[in-house]
């Protein structure tokens, strides 16, 4: 007589979207993005090399939206 099997409970990972970005020109992890929600803009600004802009937000974007935004505007070259 044996005991009866229970299922074990899987556990779902819910992924935390970060705080703290990679900066594309000195490649550290050290971009933080300030947002001002009365201008619907955001600072986006890395503490190492001082690389900083300003961005333009909707109502329902995030920090990862702006720090996207600063991406972007980096690869074009308009910073």
């Amino acid at each position: 007589m044996g005991r009866r099997k229970r299922r074990k409970i899987v556990k779902k990972v819910v992924r935390k979207i970060p705080k703290v970005f990679l900066c594309p020109n000195c490649g550290k992890q050290s971009v933080f993005v300030k947002i001002y929600k009365e201008k619907n803009m955001a600072e986006v600004r890395c503490t190492s090399c001082n690389l900083n802009t300003n961005v333009e937000l909707r109502l329902s974007e995030e920090p990862v939206d702006a720090y996207n935004a600063f991406v972007d505007a980096f690869y074009s070259g308009q910073l």
